[in-house]
């Protein structure tokens, strides 16, 4: 008998967010992007690296993966598709899963390398986290799908976390056993860090963001306005406190994953 693939029964909303996306963008399709779809405002240098004419998406998804596209096209592009997910509520909004599947997918791979739970369960969570912040993100911010991305590592980092806890209260004759997944998640030991007053919620974050979520330093550089070697000279010396406060066990990891570091404001 020939072995089904797992793709064939999963029940992850993330997985069937990408059929319908491969499905839904293959020719022909109405779902393309032009660059008179961004906002009045954009600057004509960052409308021409739009090509001309219809743009199918998934070309334009590997053109916004490129390292050398700069954040202010992908965020012009990033603001249409959110604003017709907000509106549409269902086309667009698998539309704007499916360009953000690169990054949610690498979070799926992340969290269930050495996780025993379910990863269509993880999968999930990704998705769900994803959507409710493109529901509350402020369109006018920068870096918006790494914010999309973030929350939802974040949801998925939840699900993990309580997946490990159910497991975690089956009864066994054994004394003692190896914590479950995800003792020590980076996420976790951040959010420990700020509690232990070893680094600000503005140092968190960026720890964050740039280690976990590998966001470039430039672009997040220019989202805090501040040159890129400033803010690697800062985060390298909230990096050494961090590593010194681990050290002596002052900080180790956080039991209770409510709590999330957020972006940075003036305050911070």
């Amino acid at each position: 008998m020939a072995r089904r693939s797992r793709s064939d029964y999963t029940t992850s909303a993330l997985r069937v967010a990408q059929q319908v996306f491969l499905a839904a963008t293959t020719e022909p399709t109405n779902l393309v992007l032009r660059r008179e779809d961004l906002d009045g405002d954009v600057p004509q240098d960052v409308r021409t690296q739009l090509p001309p004419g219809r743009i199918l998406l998934r070309p334009l998804r590997d053109l916004l993966l490129r390292r050398q596209t700069p954040l202010a096209v992908r965020d012009a592009v990033w603001r249409v598709l959110i604003r017709r997910a907000r509106s549409d509520r269902s086309t667009w909004l698998v539309v704007a899963l499916g360009m953000a599947m690169p990054g949610l997918r690498r979070e799926a791979r992340a969290l269930t390398l050495d996780s025993a739970g379910d990863r269509d369960d993880v999968e999930s969570a990704l998705a769900e986290g994803f959507v409710a912040e493109l529901y509350r993100v402020d369109v006018t911010a920068r870096a918006l799908c790494a914010r999309l991305v973030r929350a939802a590592h974040r949801a998925g980092v939840k699900q993990v976390y309580h997946d490990a806890a159910a497991r975690g209260v089956v009864w066994s004759q054994f004394a003692s056993c190896a914590p479950q997944t995800p003792w020590g998640h980076p996420d976790f030991v951040l959010l420990d860090a700020v509690r232990a007053g070893v680094l600000s919620r503005a140092e968190a974050w960026l720890i964050g963001v740039t280690r976990l979520e590998r966001a470039a330093v430039d672009e997040v550089a220019s989202m805090l306005g501040e040159r890129p070697n400033t803010v690697v000279v800062r985060r390298h010396r909230a990096e050494r406190r961090l590593r010194d406060a681990i050290a002596v066990g002052t900080v180790t990891c956080s039991p209770f994953p409510g709590a999330t570091a957020s972006p940075p404001s003036a305050s911070d």
